[in-house]
């Protein structure tokens, strides 16, 4: 048995070693006392390195570093290309400078370790932890196992405790992304302070009033693209530290970026965070949450867009109502308010003498047997709409009915309220960052959480209704004036309403919730009442 020791380690001084030296350095170690300094560790390592295979006169084929990438997975640039050198025969050693530099995760870490370098005949050596895989009597190798998992066990640890400060920054009100949507700018002082950038938040203003008009979100792309105005990729490209990874991109308005930004809820001044999840800390893949798990912070900061506007478009967009045929889209004003008995939508079909017909869009598709023809023309819909519209009005509003509050609230009595508000806000607020940091741990279970959560967040909703409606000094008893003297000119305009055209159109679709045609009559499901006309 000696005989044959012997005999491997001659075998084992002869043989000429092609050494690949391999260093990496996430993020997380960056943060971690013992590895300061991001590029002179990774430096420190290679220099440590070198001097081992000088001194044992190896051969280094080449160096291999991955600086900011975690070792929880192994899809990192350089480690590939060493894999492919190991593949091409190049190199027959592999040297680190401690096991968790090759990896973190323990099950992969232990594949390489024991399947892949064996069957690719590859030692391995992680000088630091005495892994030495070509050493039979080394003890050591029996314990890479163990020590690939606690490597892991550290990346776990390591992943919760940046969870758990996220959460609590974001349930805190502190913005955590790291690029703010189109029309926002962090503050160079305090990045977790949102500043509306000036430079193009008109933009968005512009795609809303463009959207609400009755435009279309291709059409609004074309006149951005026809106006020559830089998209947000590009915008946050020239303007950020933002890298592209996408050489071939357009930099063209589409649908689909007008869309995203006229769902955006930050645009009406809350801050909404945490919507994915990854779903563990050794993959990049994520999943969405649910909306009522994320994280919602109400009038965090400046807004772009005024709340009316935005619901309105949203109930737009909800019923899409501009998103069909586009080359008929102004002659139909009421698409997606209009559906026949049976529940399907109302389309429109064109006769010899261009008047456009109501008709069933399942008797369209599957004839009379599933529903019956309809015996009115888009005309006279809109002339009975429109008749019903202003006849509903003129009952409902009256100019004499209107009065200013006689008392305005005294400023004195309105902040001590709101400090009492704000400050039960606090404590719920530092509650829910506790129940988070527990769910995490595993304190609580899910199911605990969710039921606690769910209790709290309404409390907050009812504090935040209760805040928002105390006018906190007398520029506010100004803007309560102000508010009375919108509403003056708005029941103005909705008294004058005489017939339906695309400048008021988004005015019918916030009073008319649904028309249902049966034969050439009609049922208007009011949103503040249920009239047959």
């Amino acid at each position: 048995m000696q005989e044959l020791y012997n005999n491997y380690f001659n075998i084992m001084n002869d043989q000429i070693w092609k050494v690949a030296i391999y260093a990496r350095l996430s993020r997380e170690d960056e943060k971690d006392d013992r590895y300061r300094g991001q590029s002179e560790s990774i430096e420190n390592q290679i220099k440590y390195l070198k001097s081992i295979v000088t001194t044992k006169g190896w051969i280094l084929v080449d160096i291999y570093k991955d600086d900011g990438y975690t070792g929880t997975n192994f899809d990192r640039p350089d480690f590939k290309r060493m894999i492919e050198d190991i593949d091409n025969g190049k190199i027959n050693l592999v040297l680190t400078k401690d096991l968790s530099r090759l990896g973190r995760d323990y099950i992969e870490t232990g594949r390489y370790i024991e399947k892949i370098f064996p069957s690719k005949n590859i030692r391995y050596i992680a000088v630091n932890d005495n892994v030495d895989t070509f050493d039979k009597k080394n003890s050591n190798n029996d314990m890479t196992p163990f020590k690939a998992v606690i490597n892991d066990m550290y990346a776990k640890d390591t992943s919760n405790k940046v969870r758990s400060t996220i959460l609590t920054k974001a349930i805190g009100g502190e913005c955590i992304k790291a690029f703010l949507p189109y029309g926002y700018k962090k503050d160079v002082t305090n990045k977790n302070k949102i500043l509306v950038d000036e430079n193009v938040a008109k933009n968005v203003k512009l795609i809303f009033d463009f959207y609400k008009s009755g435009k279309t979100k291709t059409e609004i792309a074309e006149k951005l693209n026809e106006l020559e105005i830089s998209t947000p990729l590009k915008y946050k490209q020239e303007n950020t530290n933002y890298y592209n990874p996408n050489s071939n991109a357009t930099y063209k308005w589409n649908s689909t970026v007008i869309n995203k930004i006229l769902r955006n809820q930050i645009y009406v001044g809350d801050l909404v965070q945490l919507k994915y999840n990854k779903v563990n800390y050794k993959i990049k893949k994520v999943t969405k949450v649910p909306k009522d798990e994320q994280i919602v912070i109400l009038n965090n900061h400046e807004a772009i867009i005024d709340r009316n506007t935005f619901n309105t478009v949203q109930k737009m967009l909800d019923k899409q109502t501009n998103e069909w045929n586009y080359s008929n889209r102004k002659k139909h004003l009421l698409t997606g308010l209009v559906f026949c008995k049976c529940g399907s939508r109302i389309t429109y079909n064109k006769n010899h003498g261009k008047v456009f017909r109501c008709v069933c869009s399942s008797y369209k598709k599957y004839g009379n047997q599933f529903c019956s023809n309809i015996h009115l023309k888009e005309v006279e819909l809109i002339e009975m709409v429109a008749g019903s519209l202003k006849k509903n009005i003129n009952e409902y509003l009256n100019m004499k009915d209107l009065r200013y509050p006689s008392i305005l609230p005294e400023k004195n009595n309105n902040n001590q309220e709101l400090a009492k508000l704000t400050k039960k806000k606090d404590e719920i607020n530092k509650t829910i960052a506790n129940l988070y940091e527990d769910k995490i741990s595993g304190t609580i279970s899910v199911e605990t959480f969710k039921v606690i959560i769910k209790k709290y967040e309404k409390q907050k909703k009812e504090l935040d209704m209760q805040i928002s409606a105390i006018p906190k000094n007398k520029e506010d008893n100004q803007e309560l004036k102000l508010s009375y003297k919108q509403l003056e000119e708005t029941m103005k305009k909705l008294l004058g309403f005489d017939t339906i055209n695309e400048d008021n159109k988004s005015l019918v679709f916030k009073l008319i919730d649904k028309i249902i045609i049966d034969d050439n009559k009609i049922n208007i499901k009011y949103k503040f009442n249920s009239l047959e006309l």
